[in-house]
């Protein structure tokens, strides 16, 4: 079976990130099972990244790209505890790597809201909460610091693969999230292991985990005196 890992990142890599690369290649050597290829592009437009690396990868005749971005920490067995969960798409659910430390996974609700005396669909993201589940669960999206997805799921979407989409708003939706959001258009499921979440880190100033949670999933942080203005010097 081959399999392309795939790498978007800048010109530098973390070295945590580097040791548990090092250590999932050497399992998988032992293991004797996978034929890795291994595979990353330097750059900083991600979705264009993304979107060579799996070009390449399904050139290669790949079954399966492993997507890992270069500032994760992640166990020498991830490769094979995702195969084993034999889904399209699945991911961690790694936190951020800024505080406030929250969950990357998310759910999209579609609620109605009145405009101009019409009901209009309103979209609402939440949060996924990993803390006291296991196995695996059905989500709207996952970020795609650790993901495994299947070739098949290549060749059903649409291309460009990795795409952002500007709301009405003027947010941007990362191509991570808008690759699942094609998924789900296309009746993909996309799935979040919850047991593997809780083995991964994304190091920013450090190594951030859930462990680093504190806030819940949808608390708004705010400085304590709102009434605070900047100095004025006269």
């Amino acid at each position: 079976m081959k399999i392309a890992i795939c790498v978007p990142c800048r010109d530098e890599v973390m070295s945590s990130f580097c040791f548990d690369l090092c250590r999932l290649v050497e399992y998988e050597a032992k293991r004797g099972v996978i034929d890795l290829q291994l595979m990353q592009m330097p750059g900083t437009l991600i979705f264009t990244q993304r979107e060579k690396l799996a070009s390449e990868a399904m050139q290669m005749e790949c079954e399966a790209v492993l997507w890992i971005d270069s500032d994760m920490r992640f166990p020498a067995n991830t490769l094979e505890v995702l195969l084993a969960r034999n889904v399209p798409v699945i991911g961690v659910n790694a936190t951020t790597r800024r505080e406030p430390i929250l969950p990357t996974a998310l759910n999209l609700e579609i609620t109605r809201e009145m405009l101009d005396g019409k009901p209009e669909p309103k979209q609402v993201w939440h949060k996924v909460e990993s803390r006291g589940k296991t196995g695996i669960e059905q989500v709207t999206a996952v970020g795609f610091g650790v993901t495994l997805v299947r070739r098949a799921v290549f060749d059903t979407l649409p291309r460009p693969w990795h795409d952002i989409i500007w709301t009405d708003f003027g947010n941007v939706i990362g191509e991570d999230v808008t690759f699942c959001v094609r998924c789900m258009e296309n009746d993909i499921p996309v799935f979040v292991d919850h047991d593997l979440s809780m083995m991964i880190g994304h190091t920013g100033a450090r190594t951030f985990g859930w462990d680093d949670v504190k806030h819940g999933n949808h608390n708004v942080q705010r400085p304590k005196d709102q009434r605070r203005k900047l100095s004025r010097k006269k």
